[in-house]
């Protein structure tokens, strides 16, 4: 059974919604987001280890990012804005 089949059935048995792809106005708000967050903190956003709701909901929003990174799901121009604001290796934690 191919991926996308086998999703479809799995969202059709448990009645979850399809996932959202986010557009390119989300992704760049929360690429500036990320930004002004890494301007004033000198660091990366962090959700596990969050000092802030809004740090939790950027850090896992940056740790979607490497996901879908690792997937080969991201797009080259996203993967180059993300390692603009965080440099190479962004989609690795530290």
């Amino acid at each position: 059974m191919n991926r996308d089949l086998h999703t479809r059935f799995g969202r059709d048995i448990t009645g979850l919604p399809a996932l959202r792809q986010q557009g390119e106005q989300e992704f760049a708000a929360r690429a500036n987001e990320l930004s002004a967050f890494m301007r004033e903190r000198d660091r990366a956003p962090e959700a596990a280890a969050a000092h802030d709701a809004a740090e939790a909901r950027l850090g896992s929003w940056l740790d979607g990012q490497r996901a879908a990174d690792r997937r080969g799901r991201l797009s080259p121009h996203r993967a180059d804005a993300l390692q603009g604001v965080l440099g190479r290796g962004w989609s690795s934690p530290r």
